[in-house]
């Protein structure tokens, strides 16, 4: 009968319609969740870089007085530092002594006797050089304190011949006279007339 057409027609539109209403309700609910921002890395501050503390600098002007023990006795010592150089003094008080000249840069002492068969090598540590003292071939290590006047390097140069001394922080003092002759002994006792030591002294 004829009527069939137009309910056919009517319900081919109605499955049409709820097709696609599936079709989109479907798309909805399978539409995945936008991405949540990714949480910033937290921020690495780079180490700093270890740096090397600058070395200890020796005053202008400093003497530094110290003893050392050896097989055959004490041997005293003066260092006196003056700007960038520094001249050194060891004696036993009777027969051995040997001066030695050189440099007092960046709290560092090098020294060398003229023969080149002393030395001297040491570092400047609060108010104090430690180091080594080598005198013909033997060595010792040594601390000589600071200390302040009077006490000090002294030295004279006489007819008989030159004296040197070297006063502690005490007021001891310990000497030996080299004669004319080359020879040596006790030194005389220091007189008004002997000379500071510094860094300009000339001592043959």
């Amino acid at each position: 009968m004829k009527i069939r057409g137009p309910l056919v027609t009517l319900g081919a539109v109605v499955a049409v319609g709820a097709g696609m209403w599936l079709v989109n309700v479907s798309q909805q609910n399978t539409t995945p969740p936008a991405a949540e921002p990714a949480a910033a890395a937290p921020s690495v501050s780079a180490a700093p870089s270890p740096t090397t503390p600058p070395a200890q600098q020796f005053p202008a002007k400093a003497s530094y007085v110290g003893t050392v023990s050896t097989n055959n006795g004490a041997i005293t010592l003066d260092i006196t530092v003056d700007g960038d150089k520094a001249i050194a003094y060891a004696c036993d008080g009777n027969s051995v002594e040997v001066w030695l000249r050189g440099s007092a840069v960046d709290g560092a002492v090098r020294l060398a006797s003229k023969d080149r068969t002393s030395s001297i090598d040491g570092r400047l540590r609060g108010s104090t050089v430690t180091g080594t003292l080598a005198i013909r071939g033997k060595s010792w290590q040594f601390n000589a304190m600071e200390v302040r006047d009077p006490a000090g390097l002294y030295v004279d140069q006489s007819d008989a011949g030159r004296s040197s001394w070297i006063v502690d922080a005490d007021g001891s003092v310990t000497g030996v006279q080299r004669r004319t002759d080359g020879s040596t002994a006790p030194a005389p006792a220091l007189t008004s007339d002997a000379t500071r030591v510094n860094g300009d002294t000339d001592v043959v």
